[in-house]
C-alpha cells in the first residue's frame, strides 16, 4: 500500500467512527438528563439517530486533526438539572456513553480476534475489523478528552458544577476567557510536540483513556493517520 493510499484509508476510516462517537457523546448527555427529569430533550429531538443533529464542524476538524473531538451540545431546562448532584450526572452522561459503546465493541472485536479475524488496512475482511477497531478507538479517545479540565469540556463542566457556588466570579471570568485559554492550550501542545517530540495530549489523557482501553480492548489503543498525526494515550 502506497503512502497516499495509507493516508487516505486511515483518515477514510475516521468517518464512521466520528458517525457513531460524536452523536453517542450527545446522546449519552441527553439520556442523563431524561433520566433527571429533563423530557425536553427528547420533545426536541435528541435522540436523533440522524448524526447531522449533533455535528459540529470544527468538533468534526478536530477528529482529523488531532484524533480528539465534540459535537453540539444538548441544551437543558435549567430548573429541571438544578441541583449539584444532577449537574454532574449530566455532565458524566456523555463520557460514560462513550465508555459503554467502546467497552462493548471492544468485547465484540475481541471476540472477532478469537475466531481469526484480526484488523488489517488490505482490502480484506480484515477491513471490518479495522473499521471497528477505529470506532473503538474514537469513543475511549473522546471519552477521555472530554474529561479533560479544560473549559467546554465534561471535564471541566464537573468542575464548574461542584465548585461554582463557592467562586462564581472565578468561573464566569474562566468561561469569558474560553477562547483565549483555547488558543493557550493550542500552542502549548504545538511547542511541546516541537521541543519534546512528543504528543502532550496523549500525555495528558492517558489516565483516563489507559484504563479504559485495558477494559474494552485488554491493552493499549491508539491510532494514526500515516505521515500526519497519531495518538497514543497510554501509560507506558
Amino acid at each position: 500500500m502506497s503512502n497516499f493510499a495509507g493516508f487516505l484509508l486511515h483518515a477514510l476510516l475516521l468517518v464512521p467512527a466520528l458517525l457513531i462517537a460524536i452523536p453517542v457523546h450527545e446522546m449519552g448527555h441527553a439520556a442523563a438528563a431524561y433520566i433527571l427529569g429533563d423530557r425536553s430533550v427528547r420533545y426536541f429531538g435528541y435522540f436523533s439517530l440522524n448524526p447531522r443533529r449533533f455535528l459540529d464542524p470544527l468538533g468534526v476538524i478536530a477528529v482529523f486533526v488531532a484524533l480528539v473531538g465534540w459535537g453540539r451540545r444538548v441544551p437543558v431546562q435549567p430548573n429541571r438539572i438544578s441541583t449539584t448532584g444532577q449537574r454532574v450526572m449530566h455532565e458524566l452522561g456523555g463520557p460514560a456513553a462513550n465508555l459503554i459503546v467502546a467497552v462493548v465493541l471492544g468485547f465484540v472485536l475481541q471476540a472477532l480476534v478469537r475466531f481469526g479475524l484480526a484488523p488489517s488496512y488490505d482490502l480484506s475482511v480484515g477491513l471490518l475489523g479495522a473499521a471497528l477497531y477505529v470506532i473503538v478507538f474514537l469513543n475511549l479517545s473522546v471519552f477521555a478528552f472530554q474529561l479533560l479540565p479544560v473549559p467546554g469540556l465534561d471535564g471541566w463542566n464537573v468542575i464548574e458544577a461542584i465548585f461554582r457556588n463557592r467562586n462564581a466570579r472565578f468561573f464566569f471570568q474562566v468561561n469569558t476567557r474560553r477562547q483565549q485559554i483555547w488558543i493557550g492550550c493550542i500552542v502549548v501542545i504545538f511547542l511541546f510536540q516541537l521541543f519534546q517530540g512528543g504528543s502532550l495530549l496523549s500525555l495528558v489523557m492517558a489516565p483516563f483513556f489507559w484504563p479504559a482501553s485495558l477494559i474494552s480492548l485488554g491493552g493499549c489503543a491508539g491510532y494514526a493517520i500515516p505521515g500526519f498525526i497519531g495518538l497514543h494515550p497510554c501509560l507506558l
